[in-house]
């Protein structure tokens, strides 16, 4: 099936693209770990100051309020014979003083007989700013059991603040008063000076000072994508037991507990943050507040006592930087967008050339080598592509003519290749007469069309004349000097019948005239009807022989130069004796040589062992267990040399 086309211009403008888009993603990430958690550190910082600034106003107004006490304590202890004066003092207090409800002095029962059992002057502020003074103290009014006065006279010298309560006899609200013991000039506590916070106020200065009236660190947008019912960012103050005395809601305000709401199970971080604020430590920590989770800053009042603390929502601190990433995110998508339509309109353009060459060069590839080439404007590298490919043309159209001129050479040469094949074949023996003495069987083949082995036998005066060679190089010289040797061969054993002398006149014909200096490696022998072997060795593979048992051992060969190299050697001959059933077997080195794909040799080694793996077969057969053996070894690996054997047995 034809695969699907894909547009050179197309995948090179998704691969910048796709460049492009990793390389904008992970600058996006790593700008929005960046930007997010620097966004959340300033965060952080921007509430704590927030509860630091908080912390400090409301340690300055309580401070205040101490310091105006224990002023207004002295004044009082020089006016214990005036108790009609203290009205006065009071009322002039609280003119100074604004922040301040209302001040009052319980003196202890009966101080002053003339005024009855309880006396307690009271000046209180009103909401239009005039200050109202009064007697709080009656039967249906007994300060004596109050805590802030039971507290305000144990307390020494030193001051206390005490826990919220609902004044419903003078300010009608909810307070918190700092007292301090009045004492006559013996030291005696004769009465407790109370100072009135009003805790509704406190919240709203609260609210004024350090959250801005509620608006939150987020941007218009981010605001409106969080939930109406959800305050972004709130202020809130616990009694020392744990009582809301500032909050949002009004309602929890001396109502309500802060572990109240701790039915959570999950929500144990809830209780751990109340836990360390009661215990008067100063840290942060995030918990689910009303069912919202939120990040919770808190500090204690030394002053006091009480424990401040600033709940901002978790999603108010995390919008931000997911508003962030969508931006970026929104604009990495325009900018790849727009980057997209303008590198394909820019590569189509830059690629269009290409799409000529290859139309040009589907007509080349038919055969069609005139074909014109557009003409380019840019100089550049598609113009240097046509430039090459104009080249080719004219490469091609000259390949192509000597390569016609070429082959038909080459099929001539081939032709007469393979008649000189079939004619070196030719002159090979085909079949030996019937023998009841001896059977014989050689095979050649050679490792291109024509080779340079060569084997030969013959029966003469009932004798078995026979030979293998091997001559230097390949191919048609190798075969030339073959068939020189074999009928050399034939001619001179033909009218001798000494192996060393017909090896004398073979050597010294092949040595006249060898300009080429090409040699052949000959073994020659005789073998009669009794086993006797007469032979003679030119330089060859000495062969091997094996006995009727299985035995197997080199036939000895003397250490002869090849035929063809040095004229009027005398070749030395010599001669062994067969047993009836043994084997002699020849061959050239094409065997003992043959490579596998490793390039390892099939070495003398194996061709022992696949000639006793042959032993007792006939010649035919001997010679074809040998060639399959061989065969495995190489493993379909290139035939590097002519490849001959000989396998004579004497039957006796």
């Amino acid at each position: 099936m034809k695969p699907h086309f894909h547009s050179f211009s197309g995948r090179l403008t998704r691969s910048i693209l796709l460049v492009m888009l990793v390389t904008m993603t992970i600058v996006s990430l790593l700008i929005f770990l960046f930007s997010a958690g620097g966004s959340l550190a300033m965060i952080k910082d921007h509430y704590q100051d927030i509860l630091s600034i908080t912390d400090e106003q409301l340690e300055g107004m309580l401070n205040l309020v101490e310091t105006t006490s224990m002023n207004n304590v002295d004044e009082i202890h020089e006016h214990l014979d005036d108790p009609d004066g203290i009205y006065d003092i009071l009322a002039n207090e609280l003119k100074l003083n604004p922040h301040i409800v209302g001040m009052a002095v319980a003196f202890v029962p009966d101080y002053y007989p003339q005024k009855g059992h309880w006396f307690e002057p009271y000046a209180h502020q009103k909401a239009d700013g005039s200050i109202q003074t009064s007697q709080l103290g009656s039967a249906t009014h007994d300060y004596t059991e109050y805590e802030w006065f039971i507290q305000g006279c144990k307390v020494g010298g030193a001051g206390y603040w005490s826990e919220p309560y609902y004044d419903d006899t003078g300010a009608k609200e909810i307070l918190c008063s700092y007292v301090l013991p009045v004492k006559d000039n013996s030291g005696k506590v004769v009465g407790v000076f109370s100072a009135d916070m009003s805790l509704t106020a406190l919240t709203e200065r609260v609210k004024e000072f350090n959250l801005g009236g509620g608006i939150s660190h987020l941007s218009l947008v981010s605001r409106n994508l969080l939930d109406k019912e959800e305050l972004n960012a709130y202020c809130f103050i616990l009694s020392r037991n744990g009582e809301y005395l500032v909050h949002p809601d009004p309602n929890r305000i001396l109502h309500d507990n802060y572990f109240n709401h701790r039915n959570s199970k999950k929500n144990n971080n809830y209780e751990i943050i109340g836990t360390k604020m009661l215990a008067g430590e100063h840290g942060s920590g995030v918990a689910e507040i009303d069912g919202i989770k939120s990040m919770v800053f808190y500090s204690t009042l030394k002053h006091t006592g009480w424990s401040a603390a600033v709940v901002v929502s978790q999603r108010s601190i995390i919008l931000p930087g997911v508003m962030l990433g969508i931006f970026i995110l929104l604009l990495q998508g325009i900018g790849l967008l727009i980057a997209a339509l303008f590198f394909r309109r820019s590569i189509q353009r830059s690629t269009q050339p290409l799409q000529y060459l290859v139309r040009s060069t589907e007509e080349v590839a038919k055969g069609h080598f005139d074909t014109k080439l557009p003409e380019l404007t840019y100089h550049d590298e598609i113009h240097q592509l046509r430039d090459s490919f104009e080249n080719m043309q004219k490469s091609l159209t000259k390949y192509v003519d000597e390569l016609t001129e070429a082959t038909s050479k080459q099929a001539a040469i081939e032709s007469e290749l393979h008649i000189a094949g079939d004619i070196q074949k030719s002159m090979l023996p085909k079949t030996l007469p019937e023998r009841v003495d001896m059977d014989i069987f050689a095979s050649l083949t050679p490792a291109k069309t024509v080779g340079g082995d060569l084997y030969d036998y013959f029966i003469k005066d009932h004798q078995l004349f026979f030979c293998i060679g091997d001559v230097s190089g390949k191919g048609m010289p190798a075969a030339m000097v073959m068939a020189v040797t074999s009928t050399l061969f034939r001619s001179l054993a033909a009218k001798d019948n000494r192996p060393a002398a017909i090896m004398d006149n073979l050597n010294n014909s092949l040595a006249a005239n060898n300009e080429s200096l090409m040699f052949v490696t000959l073994f020659f022998g005789i073998l009669d009807q009794s086993g006797h072997l007469t032979y003679c060795n030119a330089g060859h593979d000495a062969p091997i022989v094996l006995g009727p048992g299985g035995e197997e051992e080199y036939l000895p060969v003397d250490s002869n130069v090849a035929a063809g190299v040095a004229p009027d050697y005398n070749f030395t001959q010599q001669e062994a004796q067969l047993k009836p059933g043994s084997t002699l077997f020849l061959y050239t080195d094409g065997l003992t040589e043959a490579e596998n794909a490793k390039h390892e040799l099939f070495g003398m080694d194996r061709t022992f062992e696949a000639a006793k793996a042959a032993c007792g077969s006939a010649p035919a057969e001997f010679v074809q267990k040998v060639t399959t053996s061989v065969h495995a070894y190489v493993n379909g690996a290139d035939q590097s040399d002519d490849l001959t054997m000989m396998a004579i047995k004497y039957l006796g």
